[in-house]
């Protein structure tokens, strides 16, 4: 049985380590560890905007999204942008992230939100067929950045 719900605190050991597996197989990036753990505890605790959802399957951990929000003053409304996705390679194929992805969705139509928006590294061609998948589309936006 495949069960969607907030991450709590106590998540904080699966949710850093699902970042760290997720920023080396995409992006083969090694994330400063404790960076990593205070950002993910920030929004955990609430102290930033945004929360992570985890999939549990069989009482097990076994997939996270996060989810942050833009202004959008086009829409006047909150655009929700799905982050931090993953799940452990043995769940893949099972559902899992569609499950996160429609439980999102659910509750960014709830809150009135103006629509769902992700971004994906253009080498990983596997998390582009799913969010295709899904009906998600990204033909007409490209992602510019300059990170500090």
């Amino acid at each position: 049985m495949l069960n969607i719900r907030l991450a709590e605190p106590s998540d904080l050991d699966f949710v850093v380590s699902c970042n760290q597996r997720l920023a080396a197989e995409t992006e083969m990036l090694m994330l400063n560890a404790g960076t990593l753990r205070e950002g993910v505890r920030a929004l955990l605790e609430g102290r930033v905007p945004g929360r992570y959802w985890v999939a549990e399957m069989d009482g097990a951990l076994v997939g996270q999204t996060a989810v942050t929000f833009e202004w959008s003053d086009w829409r006047n409304r909150m655009v929700w942008w799905i982050q931090s996705v993953y799940v452990v390679p043995d769940a893949r194929k099972f559902g899992v992230f569609r499950a996160l992805y429609d439980h999102v969705k659910f509750e960014a139509q709830a809150a009135d939100a103006g629509g769902i928006r992700l971004y994906v590294d253009t080498r990983n061609t596997r998390a582009q067929a799913v969010y295709s998948a899904l009906g998600m589309n990204g033909e007409h936006y490209r992602v510019f950045e300059d990170m500090f």
